[in-house]
């Protein structure tokens, strides 16, 4: 999350600048919502995509962090300018913003990063009606007090997307904080610790269980949000975790105690269930889980064998796999 690199410098007293794609037409490299941030001396943090944008973006954004005003321009890609450069021949137009962050703002980048550590929605309006002087505001969703705005939130927050709304004379930009969700391991084993590590990297909040010590500590899950020793896996999931930004990940050490997860994962809004296991395996517990009651309905929403298919063997290229498919889960294409 670079809100959290953005805290961190303005904490250490730096003025920075933000550089936001806001809006575009037609085929872009990055999103609305890619953000790139440039220090005074020139370090850049994040990307908006590399290339002739990215260099030309670069050199603005040093300029506004040394006290040049914000900027909102286009970045036009469809190759037929006057240079006619064939470095962006994409097809499309960026609407870009380049704002300065100051020191002043780190209260406001606190907010934002607890909301986001804490899994709430929440989103950044920036107002833009005058691009000189950008207005820049954070909401969190769970006061409701706060959306003043004429601007379907609801909506916004449902895709979480970065959208550019002209409303009443004014033109202000929503900007979600992104999705991260909550990575789940059941089980602290070889893959589930080389999962652990990738998925914090990219963001998701890690949670470790296991009824073993030895395989549910801080010292062997450094990057996890909460490690928990439980004494057994008939009672895995607590009712704060049963919502729609879960991902359950079912690797235990044993069928049986898989079994015993799985139909508590069922019973969850989990957006994503992957268990660990070979086909025979999984044929195995969903007949017995059928005895139980549970159908075929409820067998659609598990993964396993989990992970996409790219021949992986190792605990590491496992876990490349599963992230993989987590990603894809996330972004709402799987």
């Amino acid at each position: 999350m670079i809100d959290r690199q953005i805290l961190t410098l303005l904490e250490q007293g730096q003025t920075l600048a933000l550089v936001t794609i806001i809006d575009k037409s037609g085929s872009a490299p990055r999103l609305p919502g890619s953000q790139m941030v440039v220090e005074q001396d020139g370090t850049l943090h994040g990307t908006i995509g590399g290339g002739r944008l990215e260099y030309t973006a670069h050199k603005k954004a040093r300029e506004v962090a040394l006290g040049a005003p914000p900027i909102l321009t286009e970045f036009d890609m469809r190759g037929s300018g006057v240079d006619d450069d064939a470095d962006m021949v994409c097809g499309g137009i960026q609407l870009v913003l380049i704002e300065r962050l100051i020191p002043e703002m780190v209260a406001l980048y606190t907010r934002a990063v607890e909301c986001f550590t804490s899994g709430a929605p929440g989103a950044w309006i920036i107002d833009i009606t005058d691009p000189e002087h950008p207005q820049r505001s954070f909401v969190d969703m769970r006061q409701a007090g706060s959306l003043t705005e004429d601007i379907d939130f609801p909506e916004i927050m449902r895709g979480r997307v970065t959208r550019l709304i002209k409303t009443a004379g004014r033109s202000v930009v929503v900007d979600p904080l992104p999705k991260s969700g909550t990575v789940m391991l059941v089980g602290g084993g070889h893959v589930s610790r080389e999962v652990a590590m990738l998925a914090a990297y990219l963001d998701f909040e890690v949670v470790v269980c296991d009824d073993r010590r030895k395989f549910a500590n801080k010292e062997r899950f450094p990057m996890a949000r909460a490690t928990r020793l439980i004494s057994g896996f008939t009672n895995v999931f607590h009712l704060s975790e049963q919502d729609e930004e879960l991902y359950l990940l079912i690797m235990t050490r044993g069928h049986s105690f898989d079994q015993t997860v799985l139909a508590q994962a069922l019973q969850t809004k989990a957006r994503y269930i992957g268990m660990i296991g070979s086909r025979r395996k999984r044929d195995i517990i969903y007949a017995n889980l059928r005895k139980q009651g549970f159908t075929d309905a409820d067998f659609a929403r598990v993964h396993c064998p989990v992970g996409l298919s790219i021949g992986s063997e190792t605990p590491k290229e496992i876990a490349v796999s599963i992230i993989g498919e987590l990603i894809a889960s996330r972004a709402g294409v799987l």
